[in-house]
């Protein structure tokens, strides 16, 4: 009988060690998958310009007229806003810098680089370091931002000048060649429209078509081989951001009014897209 006392005791015991065992180990399964459910994807970036080895969700290009000089008054407006977007720029959206002169588009970028995301882009659990490297985020996020601003620096530090100035052609080719934007994953980052915010006086100058010949003459335009060279279905939305220029018989206004008739009425530009207009500080 004693025996059997004894037998029953260690079988309590086995059960009490089994049901313990069985309590840690859900509580093990439970908070892994608690982490996995809470765990900020991880995409793989390219080292060179930051971007996910995909691509990126959208492109905002911004593209510089450096055709004629610019004040310093509005250098500093256009680095000021070029700060904004910087800022307010997504997570794995591109920004690429872009120059003209009087040849036409540079085709090669002076930067490119993605929106590798900052700690308020992570989840809870990321932000305090469970589940995401914050010095390694941060790091990356202080990479991008300084040298998208070193570059726009660079560039509006240098003189500008040129015989003539293909406005037109310059933004049908960057329009041609900016990156086709890319589906990260259907819940968090879907592929989004791009953007060309062109930095320009607005004074278009060449054989085909001149503002300085022409000023705002509609009819002008229509009987060059404008807008049969120069027209295209743009699928990006479009921001100008217009210098101020002190030219006889036209105001910079009018200009803005002209241009935005050509884009809809010659080029077509749709209507469910952005196309804004609007004037930088000062003037030359």
């Amino acid at each position: 009988m004693a025996r059997k006392r004894k037998n029953k005791n260690a079988s309590l015991g086995d059960y009490i060690n089994i049901a313990l065992l069985t309590s840690t180990l859900i509580a093990i399964v439970a908070g892994i998958v608690f982490l996995l459910m809470n765990k900020d994807e991880n995409f793989v970036l390219n080292s060179v310009d930051l971007c996910p080895t995909a691509g990126a969700v959208a492109t905002v290009a911004l593209l510089l007229d450096t055709t004629d000089e610019i004040s310093g008054t509005t250098k500093q407006d256009i680095q000021n806003r070029a700060l904004q977007e910087l800022e307010l720029l997504p997570r794995f959206y591109r920004l690429s810098l872009y120059t003209m002169n009087d040849k036409g588009l540079d085709p090669t970028p002076v930067v490119t680089l993605c929106n590798p995301g900052q700690l308020t882009d992570m989840g809870q659990l990321g932000q305090k370091g469970i589940t995401a490297n914050p010095r390694m985020i941060q790091e990356k996020y202080d990479d991008f931002s300084s040298r998208i601003t070193n570059a726009t620096d660079e560039i509006l530090n240098a003189s500008f000048e040129g015989q003539q100035s293909p406005l037109l052609s310059a933004l049908q080719e960057l329009s041609l060649l900016l990156p086709k934007s890319v589906a990260l994953n259907a819940q968090g980052y879907p592929a989004d429209r791009n953007k060309i915010i062109y930095i320009t006086d607005l004074m278009e100058h060449t054989d085909i078509f001149s503002i300085f010949r022409s000023k705002d003459d509609l009819g002008a335009f229509q009987d060059s081989r404008a807008t049969e060279k120069f027209s295209k279905q743009y699928k990006e939305d479009l921001e100008f951001w217009v210098i101020k220029r002190d030219f006889k018989g036209i105001s910079t206004n009018d200009l803005m009014q002209f241009w935005g008739k050509i884009f809809v009425n010659e080029f077509g530009f749709p209507q469910n897209q952005n196309l804004e207009m609007s004037l930088l500080i000062g003037e030359i």
